[in-house]
C-alpha cells in the first residue's frame, strides 16, 4: 500500500517519533526527499505492516480516495529534558494525532495531503514544554512515461542544544521551514534519463525562553532561504539498477536582521550569505529486490559573499541499504555527509557525519520488535584569521554523539496498538562534555 512521502506518524514509526533523538543537524533532512528523487511521490509501507493485514487500519475508503486518521498518547520518563549537563529529569507527557489523504487521479497520477501534530509536557520542568507539527500537500502527473512532481511542505519545529550547529540555551529554540519543490522525469527511448528539479526552503527563527537577557533571544539573525538547482541523470544497468548522476547549485541569502549579533560593541557581523555546488555519482542497485541499495559520493564547495568567511570545501555522501531477510525482518542503514549551517556567526559552516543501523522484525502478526543504534560527528572548522582577532573566534573542535534504543509494538485490532519505547543517548552540546540521557516510553495507539 501506498502513502505519502512525509508520513511522521503512521505503522511502525509513530513510536520512534515520541523518543528524542540523537544528535542531528538542524536541516530537518529527515522530513524532506532524498537527493536524486523526484518530488510529490508515494512510498510503500514497511514489510512487517504488510505482513500483518488482518490487524492493519482500514481507514475511510471513497473509491479513489483514502483517509487515514491516528493517534497517539504517551506516558513515561526522561533523565535529562534540557539536553544539557545536569540537566534535569522529568516524567513525559506525549499527544501526538495525524491524518492523510491520498486520491488516486488514475493507475499513476494522485494528489496527497498530509498533518501531523505532537504535544510535549515535562510536569516537573514546563519551560522545556512544545508543540510541533508539521503538513504536506503533493502530486504527481505522468504524461507518457515522463512524470512531473510538486510538494510543499511547513515544519514547527524545535532545537535543543545537543543538536549539531545549535546554541547553547536552556528553554527549546522554536524554528520554521517552508519547502517548496517540484521536478519533472524525461524518460528517454533509451536507458537514459533526467530528473531537473529545482527546490526553495526558508528558514525562520523564533525566541526561544531563557532566564534574563541574551542577546540570543533574538534568533532572527539566522533566518534564511535556500535555493537548490538540481538534475539527476540515471543509466539502467540492469532491472530496477541505475548509475547515478546528480549536480546541485545552492544559493543561501540570510534575511534576518544582522544586528541581533555583533563582533563586537560597534562592528556587526557581515551577513554568511553564499554561493555552492554539489556533484555526486553512484550506484542504485536492485530497487525492488529484497536487498537494495544506494550511494551517492561526490564533492561540495561553498562559497561565502564576504572574505571574512571564506570557502567551505568538503566531500559530501549518501548511502543507504535496505535486507529483507524474509518477509518477517528488515534491516536497514543510513549514512550522510556534507556541510551545514551553524548558529554561530563565528562558525559559519560546519561537516556533519551520522549514521544509523536499524533491525525490525515481526514476532507475530501482531508483536513488531525494532532495534537500532545511531553515531553522529560533527567537525567544526577554526574560525578565520580575521574573525579568531575577535571576541567570538573559536578554534576548531568536535560534536559528538552516540546512542540506541528498541521499541516494541503491539497490535490488538485494527484500531488500538501499545507502543512501548527505551532510548539512550551518549550526547553533548557545543564545547560540552559527554553526558547521557535515557528516555522510556509507553503509549496507546489509535487508528481509524
Amino acid at each position: 500500500m501506498l502513502r505519502p512521502k512525509f508520513n511522521l506518524f503512521y505503522g511502525l514509526t509513530l513510536c520512534a517519533a515520541f523518543v528524542p533523538r540523537a544528535a542531528s543537524a538542524q536541516v530537518v533532512t529527515e522530513y524532506l526527499p532524498a537527493l536524486g528523487s523526484g518530488a510529490g511521490e508515494l512510498i510503500e509501507e514497511p514489510a512487517q505492516v504488510r505482513a500483518s493485514k488482518s490487524y492493519q487500519p482500514l481507514g475511510y475508503r471513497d473509491g479513489p480516495l483514502t483517509v487515514n486518521l491516528d493517534g497517539t498518547e504517551s506516558f513515561g520518563y526522561s533523565s535529562n529534558v534540557d539536553r544539557l549537563q545536569h540537566g534535569r529529569q522529568s516524567a513525559a507527557i506525549m499527544t501526538a494525532g495525524h491524518i492523510s489523504a491520498v486520491r488516486m487521479l488514475d493507475r499513476q497520477d494522485q494528489v496527497h495531503a498530509e498533518v501531523s501534530v505532537t504535544d510535549t509536557r515535562y510536569p516537573s520542568r514546563s519551560l522545556q514544554n512544545r508543540t510541533t507539527w508539521n503538513g504536506t500537500i503533493g502530486a504527481t502527473k505522468h504524461f507518457g512515461h515522463d512524470e512531473l512532481g510538486a510538494a510543499f511542505t511547513h515544519m514547527s519545529l524545535v532545537q535543543m542544544p545537543t543538536e549539531s550547529g545549535a546554541l547553547i540555551i536552556t528553554g527549546p529554540v522554536p524554528y520554521n521551514v517552508d519547502d517548496g519543490r517540484v521536478s519533472y522525469l524525461f524518460a528517454l527511448p533509451s536507458r537514459l534519463s533526467f530528473r531537473p528539479e529545482i527546490s526553495v526552503q526558508h528558514y525562520y527563527f523564533g525566541k526561544p525562553e531563557v532566564a534574563g537577557s541574551s542577546p540570543f533571544q533574538d534568533q532572527s539573525y539566522r533566518d534564511r532561504v535556500i535555493v537548490n538547482e538540481s538534475v539527476t541523470a540515471r543509466y539502467q544497468m540492469l532491472q530496477n539498477s541505475h548509475l547515478l548522476f546528480l549536480a546541485q547549485g545552492t544559493q543561501i541569502k540570510y534575511t534576518g536582521n544582522t544586528q541581533a549579533f555583533s563582533m563586537t560593541d560597534d562592528i556587526t557581523a557581515p551577513r554568511r550569505n553564499s554561493t555552492g555546488f554539489s556533484v555526486l555519482g553512484g550506484y542504485s542497485w536492485n530497487e525492488a529486490g529484497p536487498f537494495q541499495f544506494r550511494a551517492l559520493v561526490g564533492y561540495q564547495r561553498r562559497v561565502f559573499s564576504s572574505s571574512l568567511y571564506g570557502t567551505i570545501s568538503s566531500p559530501i555522501a549518501q548511502a543507504s541499504f535496505r535486507w529483507l531477510p524474509t518477509k518477517l525482518t528488515t534491516v536497514s542503514a543510513n549514512i550522510t555527509h556534507g556541510i551545514e549551517d551553524a548558529a554561530f556567526e563565528s562558525i559559519v559552516g560546519y561537516t556533519d557525519t551520522s549514521a544509523e543501523l536499524r533491525v525490525t522484525h515481526a514476532y507475530s502478526r501482531n508483536i513488531v520488535f525494532e532495534v537500532h543504534g545511531n553515531l553522529h560527528k560533527a567537525h567544526y572548522p577554526a574560525s578565520s584569521p580575521e574573525l579568531l582577532a575577535t571576541p567570538i573566534g573559536v578554534a576548531s573542535n568536535n560534536q559528538n554523539s552516540y546512542g540506541g534504543g528498541v521499541d516494541l509494538h503491539v497490535y490488538l485490532n485494527r484500531h488500538i496498538s501499545l507502543d512501548f519505547s527505551y532510548e539512550y543517548m551518549s550526547q553533548s552540546a557545543y564545547l560540552g562534555p559527554m553526558f547521557p540521557v535515557h528516555v522510556a516510553m509507553a503509549g496507546v495507539h489509535f487508528a481509524l
